[in-house]
């Protein structure tokens, strides 16, 4: 990511790169491991499940799991408007292919099929060894029925899919033709009103595709959740180098965050007292709809104000963990999983046991990065990190 001035950006000399963005990407990435470490205890389907399960965690688990992903994929359209600047429409294809697919497909095979296995350990759909259980992987029936998934690695397969279908439209708003077009974008979306217009999409989306299309993240039958992540992602670039709504993110940084935040307090306080209120009650999905992307689009508007605000500069571990959080998104969930199979059964405090898994699966991601990944170039290719 370069601290360049891209098109949609106003006219600014400014050479300073943001390390806010980095610090958003970094942070957003660690929240993941908290909340699929959480995602052990609670009643929601998951890979593994302790013995007791915890339904008060679901609370502040709801708030996250509204804006964590749309915030990545929001935070990567942004890189995307800085990568584009100094690359040609082909040359950002095959980087996000290199960067993105062969990590992918490196994972489907590798990383992902120990958390099936430890699945069906634990649900009694398999017994043996996993050197007994790994060539089901290439029967290729896709999971739950069969043994082969992408599992948390389905954001990496959206985003390549996001960035294929977006060059055409990232080269051509950097064309001459395109200029007319920009400023008028510029100018409509560059206050506080055009910022808050933005979550009309997002909204519309929801009215529209979120009841046929429940999210399943196959890619080909989750058409709401891919037409949401991807107009996300096309937000990220076209506001990624447009200074003057960073400075009204900055400046309405606790208006977006208590906005958001007031909205989704709100909604599971009423249904933890009242119960949640069912959609078929007419005007409800209008009313949801309008109340959750509010909250999602507000409050991923209110963390990046606050980022800027308190958090643009640089030290040495933002140094090292802008490399080290790709491969670490990576491998979390794989070493979560594992980690959580084995202590399911422990009688320990729940607390302590989501002690045990947070610090577990940072401290093994960090010793297979530091020691197996970052210092050979074959591993960081496979990990979609940059060679030395």
């Amino acid at each position: 990511m370069k601290p360049v001035t891209a098109t949609l950006a106003p006219e600014t000399k400014t050479t300073k790169r943001q390390y806010y963005i980095d610090w958003i990407r970094v942070l957003a990435f660690c929240i993941l491991i908290f909340f699929h470490s959480g995602m052990f205890f609670v009643s929601w389907g998951w890979h593994v499940k302790n013995n007791v399960i915890n339904h008060t965690m679901e609370y502040p688990m709801e708030w996250l799991h509204l804006w964590r992903l749309p915030l990545l994929f929001f935070i990567s359209g942004v890189g995307v408007s800085f990568a584009m600047k100094s690359r040609t429409g082909w040359q950002f294809v095959s980087e996000r292919t290199k960067r993105l697919f062969l990590p992918l497909v490196f994972g489907m095979f590798i990383i992902v099929p120990p958390q099936i296995y430890f699945e069906r350990l634990q649900s009694g759909q398999f017994n043996g060894s996993y050197l007994d259980f790994y060539p089901n992987v290439f029967n290729f029936i896709p999971y739950p029925k069969g043994d082969f998934s992408w599992h948390h690695l389905w954001f990496v397969a959206y985003l390549w899919v996001f960035s294929l279908l977006s060059t055409p439209l990232f080269v051509w708003l950097k064309s001459g033709n395109a200029q007319k077009v920009v400023k008028t974008v510029r100018n409509l979306f560059s206050n506080i009103w055009g910022v808050w217009l933005l979550s009309v999409i997002p909204m519309i989306l929801y009215w529209t595709l979120r009841e046929k299309w429940p999210v399943t993240n196959n890619l080909i039958a989750d058409w709401y959740n891919f037409t949401l992540s991807l107009t996300i992602f096309i937000y990220g670039y076209l506001i990624g180098t447009n200074q003057k709504i960073w400075d009204i993110m900055e400046k309405y940084r606790i208006a977006f965050i208590s906005v958001g935040t007031f909205i989704i307090v709100f909604r599971i306080s009423f249904d933890a007292i009242f119960g949640s209120i069912p959609d078929d009650i007419p005007f409800m999905p209008f009313v949801n709809g309008v109340l959750t992307m509010v909250s999602l689009w507000t409050t991923i508007l209110g963390i990046c104000g606050l980022a800027k605000h308190y958090l643009n500069f640089k030290n040495r571990f933002l140094t090292y963990s802008t490399e080290a959080v790709y491969p670490f998104y990576i491998l979390h969930q794989t070493i979560t999983v594992a980690i959580g199979f084995h202590i399911a059964d422990w009688d320990l405090n729940l607390w302590l046991k989501l002690l045990i898994l947070v610090l577990g699966t940072f401290g093994f991601s960090l010793f297979i990065y530091h020691f197996l990944i970052r210092p050979f170039n074959f591993a960081r290719l496979l990990f979609g990190v940059k060679g030395k």
